[in-house]
């Protein structure tokens, strides 16, 4: 049995169809993980103070709103996602900030963990199954 480029293109639809709402959320967080890969780049490490514990419908602690200073002096708050064990109110946490925009701040912990990484690799993985989902679903 012969399989013809019009029989082979019948499986593209289903394939774009499923691949559509993968490819929307990894551009959704596209913006977030070059963020990260700029923070572990070009990053400038210093210890900031946790102002405040923000829960968020549980009893873990998610994010920290923290102050810190640049070495010019310039004081910044930041939001950041909260280290295993978080630290309490007044305690200092380390983090690492852009030299050139220092309100872009994140958790030297959390970046270091498997959940930052990991948005990297799904996304790099996803990005192929989209192009070939584009490529036959212009083929059918």
């Amino acid at each position: 049995m012969h399989t013809t480029l019009t029989s082979g293109t019948n499986y593209a639809v289903p394939f774009l169809i499923i691949s559509i709402p993968f490819g929307v959320v990894s551009l959704l967080f596209m913006p977030q993980q070059l963020r990260y890969l700029r923070l572990r780049r070009h990053r400038v490490k210093t210890l900031a103070v946790c102002a405040e514990r923000i829960r968020r419908g549980g009893t873990a602690v998610e994010r920290l709103n923290c102050t810190f200073r640049t070495a010019d002096g310039e004081e910044f708050w930041i939001l950041i996602t909260a280290p295993k064990p978080p630290p309490r109110e007044g305690e200092e946490v380390p983090v690492v900030h852009e030299e050139r925009k220092p309100s872009s701040a994140e958790s030297v912990q959390y970046l270091a963990s498997f959940g930052s990484r990991a948005g990297i690799v799904v996304q790099s993985l996803l990005t192929p199954l989209i192009v070939a989902a584009a490529a036959a679903g212009a083929l059918s």
